[in-house]
């Protein structure tokens, strides 16, 4: 069983996210289950460009590699960017 939810919040030309997911273990692998939790923000500087950044956590069990794919460990990213739409 997996899910994630998602949410955006927008104030102005700002738009705020929150998003959390989870994949459960496998039935054929003990502590294979996964979290993932994203925090973004988004500022619209016209309709069609924007500047954002977004931090990624992804906590795994001790049999799930997700993001890192090295088994039980961690992973984190945090990117910023510009995107234009042409």
């Amino acid at each position: 069983n997996n899910f994630r939810l998602s949410a955006m919040y927008t104030m102005g030309a700002s738009e705020f996210h929150l998003n959390a997911g989870r994949a459960n273990s496998w039935s054929e692998l003990s502590n294979s289950a996964g979290t993932q939790y994203t925090l973004g923000y988004n500022y619209n500087l016209s309709k069609r460009t924007k500047v954002y950044g977004y931090y990624t956590r992804v906590n795994n069990g001790a049999n799930s590699s997700y993001g890192s794919g090295v088994r039980g460990a961690d992973f984190s990213s945090f990117a910023l960017g510009v995107r234009h739409a042409f």
